[in-house]
């Protein structure tokens, strides 16, 4: 059995704890180990079947500075940014003021040095252990700590193990926080398992979860490398703009991210700091001028208006998930390739440049740019201008919708506008057209139709009418 008391004289004079939401905690005094007890009569058995280096990491935890002020620091500081305030403070007073390290810390210390160490099994056999215990229940920063420890390991079974987890600490009250429930995602993720992770995500609103503005920011620090990864978790979590609360505080913080660079003390025609230069290669096939232009997105004015003009339509179209790919970029301090890329072809698009605008979408899918909705958006209506290229219009929008994308009114409306410009059928092409779009779950809007052709006369306007909804 092990005791509290240690032949260990290590001791530590001063610990700082730099908490969001609490009072730092400053330890003036030398503490000798030898004060510290477990509490109410707990007892730490090793036994047969015991891992081989538990005595080991027990007496790390329990019995050095490094072991149990590493330990105390994370959990009190854990506690207090989830809004466990009282609790992290209960704790904090049983180690600085009666001189006790509480079991739940001890416990905890152990599950989280294993987790580091990547023995996942032994995280969860020292898990099992307090679970069974009557005077050492898990808070929720040791749900945080072998969750998150059973979902990032390669064997499946403990992801299916984590998930009973988050549901257990769900049940009793304590709902995971951002890291802890993104962790779990992206083990879906890794495992190609969509569908499973949606119906998850439905058992955890039913005992009141909601991912909010906290998942973003976790998401957002993802490194780069995990770029498709954080996409698909984006995509489970906020499947409809609607799972997203907190929408107006939201509204700041995007805000906050798009103005993460003084762009005033610089000119609009002065470069981007960040921005660098596109490498054209020299081919035939490229529209003309398209240095020229990819040098003008290199300046803050074009590439502020695109992509304040990309991100308002995402926004209002309620394609979420995609600009939080755009502000992953950008948080990396990147320019977004899907930014300048659309900016390109918005100089040859207002310049009725039909084919230079298609030549640059082509170029931007050959390196592997994912065009987003406002991409789409953009394309589809350039193309709408010349009736030469009805054939590309009807593609891409299909593309655009078989990609879950619906179009919005503006970009639909000018669909259509294309089919009134052709010189036969154009009402009954127009007709067939709107089946394939219905087909994939397309609903115009008879209302917003008129709005976007309010002012617009002649026969165009009451052909479109009369094709969508045959009037």
């Amino acid at each position: 059995m092990a005791s509290s008391s240690s032949d260990s004289n290590t001791t530590i004079s001063k610990i700082t704890i730099n908490s969001p939401n609490v009072t730092d905690l400053v330890f003036e005094t030398p503490i000798p180990t030898s004060v510290f007890k477990l509490v109410d009569g707990f007892t730490f058995g090793f036994g047969p079947g015991d891992p081989g280096d538990l005595p080991e990491v027990f007496n790390k935890v329990m019995c050095t500075s490094e072991g149990h002020f590493k330990s105390f620091v994370k959990m009190f500081d854990n506690l207090g940014t989830d809004g466990y305030e009282d609790l992290a403070m209960e704790i904090g007073n049983q180690v600085v003021e009666e001189g006790v390290i509480p079991n739940v810390l001890v416990m905890t210390g152990i599950i989280d040095e294993y987790a580091e160490a990547g023995k996942t099994a032994e995280a969860f056999y020292v898990y099992r252990m307090m679970a069974e215990s009557e005077h050492c229940a898990p808070n929720a920063y040791t749900y945080t700590v072998i969750i998150k420890a059973l979902a990032a390991d390669s064997d499946h079974n403990f992801h299916g193990i984590a998930k009973d987890l988050v549901m257990e600490m769900m049940g009793k009250g304590m709902q995971p926080n951002a890291s802890t429930y993104t962790a779990v995602f992206e083990a879906f993720v890794r495992q190609e398992k969509m569908e499973e992770a949606k119906q998850f995500l439905v058992e955890m609103k039913a005992n009141g979860f909601v991912a909010d503005k906290k998942a973003m920011r976790a998401i957002r620090r993802v490194p780069e490398a995990k770029g498709p990864v954080v996409k698909s978790i984006i995509d489970i979590l906020f499947d409809n703009v609607e799972d997203y609360s907190d929408e107006s505080e939201d509204d700041d913080d995007l805000k906050a991210n798009i103005n993460k660079f003084d762009w005033s003390q610089y000119p609009p025609e002065s470069y981007i700091p960040i921005a660098k230069k596109q490498v054209i290669e020299d081919d035939p096939e490229n529209p003309k001028d398209l240095e020229y232009y990819f040098n003008m997105m290199c300046k803050n004015g074009p590439y502020i208006h695109t992509l304040t003009k990309m991100l308002t339509m995402l926004k209002n179209d309620g394609f979420l998930s995609q600009i939080l790919e755009i502000m992953i970029v950008i948080d990396d301090g990147k320019i977004p390739d899907v930014v300048t890329h659309t900016g390109v072809m918005g100089f040859y698009a207002r310049a009725d440049e039909v084919k230079e605008v298609l030549k640059v979408f082509m170029r931007m899918l050959s390196l592997g740019v994912a065009p987003n909705a406002y991409t789409y958006s953009v394309l589809i209506k350039a193309l709408a201008k010349d009736p030469n290229f009805i054939g590309d219009v009807k593609k891409y929008t299909l593309e655009m919708m078989d990609k879950g994308m619906q179009p919005n009114v503006r970009t639909y409306a000018a669909v259509f506008q294309a089919f009134s410009r052709l010189k036969d059928f154009k009402v009954e092409k127009g007709r067939e057209f709107l089946k394939e779009m219905k087909a994939r779950r397309f609903v115009p809007n008879k209302k917003a139709v008129m709005e976007v052709l309010k002012g617009r006369k002649g026969p165009v306007v009451k052909m479109v009418i009369n094709i969508l909804f045959g009037k």
